[in-house]
């Protein structure tokens, strides 16, 4: 079943998302000793205790060991495209990172996106996904998808096309300020999306509209 463009991009953004926090929950052995050295000084193993008072202080304050803290590689092709997304919603702390075509598509196997660009005459170089994401999972994130080039107009009827061809409840509603695309899935996901020049933007993880109007009025 085809699945209509942003949520499916939304979807794939936040594996990758998910993915790379996974990859990174544990502290990396490669990791240079500069990082190490700047969290905790390390401990010689052959120092020996001093009879002196004046190194018994160092002697008891330092560490056992030194070590990494681990970081979140993700990826963050288009700092342009992160900008036009907030930095912090509902008191949460949003997490952005962005990726060019070929990273999301090797994260879905549905060809709807890929298919969406052609119709569009753009290439896959002319496509990046940013996102926004609360990374607690309980609050909102925010995505764009931007379309280089292409036509309003032209974007509005592909996206319309394929979301008509989606199994979700399609729905017309003005939140925000906005008029707005509202998807729900049939596990009642809600997902709200609208096009603003060559770019798609939305706002998933909401649990109604009201939340996601507040959503869709930080964004341009």
């Amino acid at each position: 079943m085809r699945r209509h463009l942003a949520p499916l991009a939304a979807s794939a953004a936040l594996a990758i998302f998910v993915a790379a926090c996974s990859s990174s929950a544990t502290p990396s052995p490669t990791a240079p000793p500069a990082a190490a050295a700047s969290v905790a000084p390390s401990v010689a193993p052959s120092a020996a205790p001093s009879m002196q008072a004046s190194a018994a202080p160092a002697a008891s304050t330092a560490p056992a060991a030194s070590f990494a803290i681990p970081s979140i590689g993700l990826p963050s092709q288009d700092k342009n495209l992160e900008g036009i997304l907030p930095s912090t919603f509902g008191g949460a702390t949003l997490q952005k990172f962005s990726m060019n075509f070929a990273q999301f598509q090797g994260q879905s196997s549905d060809k709807t996106f890929a298919q969406a660009v052609t119709a569009l005459g753009l290439t896959p170089a002319d496509v990046s996904v940013a996102v926004a994401a609360d990374i607690t999972g309980k609050g909102v994130s925010f995505l764009a998808i931007r379309f280089a080039g292409a036509d309003s107009g032209k974007l509005s009827q592909v996206f319309q096309a394929a979301s008509q061809a989606s199994g979700d409840v399609i729905s017309s509603v003005n939140l925000g300020g906005k008029d707005v695309l509202k998807a729900k899935s049939s596990n009642g996901d809600l997902t709200y999306f609208y096009i603003k020049n060559d770019t798609i933007l939305g706002v998933t993880g909401a649990k109604d509209d009201a939340t996601a109007g507040a959503a869709l009025a930080v964004l341009p």
